[in-house]
């Protein structure tokens, strides 16, 4: 089996399932009554089925009907005596008077020549009725299928008994080849055959006796073109969102660029206001203890007042608190503690361990330790500090500590 053969049948299979719901008569009366609802001359606008021409072939004429929304008119004829070219030239005419690229063309017979037949199948049939009838049509007609044009109506599914009751339409070939030949000949071009459902131009009955293989195929431009501007209306708006995305992804590309610069602005801008503040107390740090310490000079210009000549000092060290520890010798190492308690840059003065003589300078070797005296601007400050701890008003060279 082919693929176009499987999908044909899947294609019948929803065809009937389809009409065995009751979605069509639903749909049919719904549009019934919204028809109602309109005007009586809009609703030619609306009429069921599209526009199709009907060709009846007689011996001295062609005539042409033209069927729309279930009712027929004539809409020309052409004689038979003319020659094919005219015949084909007033045919085309007649065509292009109807502005539809789908106008379909059927070649209607009486319906006399057709044989009918009734018949009752399986419903199971219905998903392949024409393979059915084609095997069935040497048994229910005098013919073989390759030998008649047929076509079927199904008139009433039973579901209860799960059965089919079908019209049968049988044609002979050979009484339509000549007249179909004679009609192409003419530039008419074929959707189908059927039979009238009276006299000629009553209206067609609705079959289709010619097979697939032998209809018209169309191209329809008009669908074509509104695929194709379809398809380059949806390419376009997949490149409009494309691009807008594009362009928001661009904008919030800059967006967090500038918020980087920013954040990275902000950290130098902490950074150095870290610094700064290092700094400024680095700076206050040196200017109290340049503030609060006496200076070297005014302790050594005190120590030497203080000490006797036969005084000299072998160390002098002084730490960051201002404790000041000496090594040396003296003539007479203790009046050297009476003599520095004068001292008002030194305080505190004690001997650490014993004084011993030094055998060779004939002198006491000594060990001794002081506190130098703040500054009277610190004390100052001390004093002016508040009983919680916190800083009262500072003196005014506060003010004129070097910043970093």
């Amino acid at each position: 089996m082919s693929a176009i053969s499987a999908i044909n049948i899947q294609l019948a299979r929803l065809r009937v399932r389809y009409a065995n719901s009751g979605v069509p008569k639903f749909l049919a009366w719904w549009a019934r009554e919204l028809k109602e609802l309109l005007p009586q001359r809009w609703r030619g606008l609306f009429a069921d089925g599209a526009q199709e021409l009907l060709v009846d072939a007689s011996a001295g004429e062609i005539g042409v009907w033209r069927q729309s929304g279930g009712r027929s008119a004539e809409y020309g004829r052409i004689l038979r005596d003319q020659a094919p070219e005219d015949q084909r030239n007033e045919f085309s005419r007649l065509r292009d008077r109807i502005d539809d690229p789908n106008l379909r063309v059927f070649y209607c017979i009486p319906a006399r020549r057709a044989l009918r037949r009734e018949l009752n199948l399986p419903a199971a049939a219905e998903d392949k009725l024409r393979q059915v009838l084609a095997f069935e049509m040497d048994r229910q007609t005098p013919f073989k299928a390759d030998q008649v044009y047929f076509d079927c109506r199904v008139v009433q599914r039973d579901v209860a008994a799960k059965s089919l009751k079908i019209d049968l339409y049988v044609v002979p070939r050979g009484q339509l080849d000549q007249e179909l030949a004679a009609l192409s000949g003419l530039g008419i071009a074929l959707d189908g055959v059927d039979c009238w459902r009276d006299a000629p131009g009553s209206g067609r009955a609705g079959l289709n006796l010619l097979p697939q293989e032998r209809r018209v195929k169309r191209v329809n431009q008009r669908l074509r073109l509104n695929l194709a501007l379809g398809a380059g209306a949806a390419v376009l708006f997949v490149v409009a969102g494309m691009l807008f995305l594009s362009n928001r992804q661009t904008a919030l590309d800059a967006m967090s660029a500038e918020v980087e610069k920013a954040k990275a602005d902000a950290k130098q801008t902490a950074v150095l206001a870290k610094k700064l503040k290092d700094n400024t107390t680095s700076a206050s740090y040196l200017y109290r203890v340049k503030r609060d310490t006496t200076p070297m000079t005014a302790m050594l210009a005190d120590l030497t007042k203080r000490l006797p000549d036969n005084t000299f000092l072998e160390r002098l060290t002084v730490d960051e608190k201002g404790k000041v520890e000496v090594q040396g010798q003296s003539g007479n190492a203790n009046k050297l503690i009476e003599d520095l308690q004068k001292s008002e840059v030194l305080e505190n003065a004690a001997f650490i361990g014993t004084v011993q003589p030094d055998a060779r300078t004939k002198k006491d070797r000594f060990t001794m330790n002081f506190q130098l005296h703040k500054r009277a601007d610190a004390q100052a400050t001390d004093k002016d500090k508040k009983p919680n701890g916190k800083a009262g008003k500072q003196p005014a060279e506060a003010a004129d500590a070097p910043a970093a």
